[in-house]
């Protein structure tokens, strides 16, 4: 997939999901993050052009909450988080 394509997918699926937001639905995103030398690295299942360091496993959950919410242009109390981690499912945040 070329850079323009996957920037196209990632764009549509954005305005999508802002569309069904604004419908009343609540989107579910998928985060997954993995420990490096800075902290966490976080990424969405859903938006996965994007992601984000945090300092450690304590800010993923809001690490993630506020990307999402940013790149839609939402409240970030208009969606679900469930984070993901190979062989560690740590649950649904709210």
């Amino acid at each position: 997939m070329t850079a323009e394509s996957a920037d196209r997918r990632l764009r549509a699926r954005l305005r999508a999901d802002r569309l069904r937001i604004a419908g009343g639905h609540r989107p579910l995103y998928h985060v997954t993050w993995t420990a490096v030398s800075e902290g966490c690295d976080v990424t969405i299942r859903e938006l996965p052009v994007i992601h984000l360091f945090v300092p450690d496993q304590s800010g993923v959950i809001d690490g993630a909450r506020g990307l999402i919410a940013a790149k839609l242009r939402v409240d970030a109390t208009t969606f679900e988080v469930a984070t993901e981690q190979p062989g560690h499912h740590t649950g649904r945040g709210a």
